[in-house]
């Protein structure tokens, strides 16, 4: 990269070599054009209001890449299905998501990338749920240019598979089994269906079916098997989910297979989720409905999108499965069931 002096009238096309300022006295001072900008031809009574007659910009060799190119080619390698790239100003490239849905990053892929040296991609947690429009990443380089070969680095690593992606949510039509002689009776409202259609409704999902039985093993058998017989996508079952409560007995004898019962997370430890053939089975425990957010918040995003989860992966929920408990919850943006 050479730096050298040019008169403004051949300066189109041109790199800036430092920041340009203008000073209006009483009113302001600050750069109107910055290092790196490419000069075009609107850009030239610009310098000539400031008093410019020549300029002095960068020439690069045949193998530097521009700071604002570099940014969007690096995007454009890590961005995925259901992301989009576009460059809302000078040296940064912003990956957005195209569609509502559940965001992936491979992070061994980028942490290959950001080990690479003046290649620098930020991006939101993976497993974080996305709508439309929502900024998952930022891709720049160091300085105002980059070898080509750092690029290239990052394409080898970029086909491995995709950095980064947004699965779709499906629109389910799930089936609810309310349990509990209180409510079956009528003694007690029943609460869970209000709260249940709110977090399917988030992702395009509605409850199609809900029955409410009393907390014994046959009527909840028979309602789970009621409800798949419907040919609905998803069943959620409410109710106790401890180990001397009979819900996790009846989905065990409706057929299900167990995926897991439990998970390293607080609150929502005592969940459950098994499956008959493809259709997932979950048990929610009656805590979340003391809970503004809980495990079932990260849980359902990720049986929307299709992903099919066992005990090796719930097991990764650990790390960051601890809530906050904040006076007011900001639920996904933060931590909270990141590490699955």
């Amino acid at each position: 990269m050479k730096m050298k002096e040019v008169r403004i009238e051949d300066s189109a096309g041109l790199t800036l070599a430092y920041d340009l300022t203008e000073i209006v006295p009483g009113q302001r001072k600050g750069a109107v054009l910055r290092r790196g900008h490419i000069i075009r031809e609107s850009d030239l009574e610009t310098l000539r209001r400031i008093g410019k007659s020549t300029i002095k910009v960068l020439e690069l060799e045949a193998n530097e890449v521009h700071e604002d190119e570099a940014a969007v080619r690096l995007a454009a390698m890590i961005a995925g299905r259901g992301l989009e790239v576009t460059r809302p100003g000078e040296a940064w490239a912003d990956v957005k998501a195209s569609i509502d849905g559940l965001l992936r990053v491979a992070s061994p892929a980028l942490l290959a990338i950001n080990s690479i040296g003046e290649l620098l991609v930020a991006t939101l947690h993976n497993g974080t749920p996305v709508k439309r429009g929502t900024l998952v990443a930022k891709a720049k380089v160091l300085g105002l240019m980059v070898g080509q070969e750092r690029l290239s680095q990052a394409h080898g690593v970029a086909t491995w598979g995709p950095v980064l992606q947004v699965l779709p949510f499906r629109k389910v039509s799930a089936g609810l089994v309310v349990t509990g002689r209180e409510i079956y009776e009528g003694r007690v409202k029943e609460a869970f269906g209000p709260l249940l259609r709110d977090r399917l409704a988030e992702y395009g999902g509605e409850i199609a079916h809900s029955v409410v039985v009393p907390d014994e093993v046959e009527p909840i058998v028979e309602a789970i098997r009621g409800l798949l017989a419907r040919g609905v996508d998803l069943v959620m079952v409410t109710g106790g989910m401890s180990p001397d409560d009979c819900t996790p007995e009846a989905v065990r004898r409706s057929g299900a297979e167990m995926a897991f019962y439990g998970a390293p997370v607080s609150p929502g430890a005592m969940t459950l989720l098994a499956y008959v053939g493809a259709v997932p089975i979950v048990g929610v425990p009656a805590g979340l409905l003391a809970k503004p957010r809980g495990f079932l918040d990260t849980l359902l995003p990720r049986l929307l999108v299709g992903e099919r989860l066992g005990v090796p992966e719930v097991a990764r929920f650990g790390e960051g499965g601890l809530c906050l408990a904040c006076p007011t919850c900001v639920f996904p943006a933060c931590p909270f069931g990141k590490g699955g």
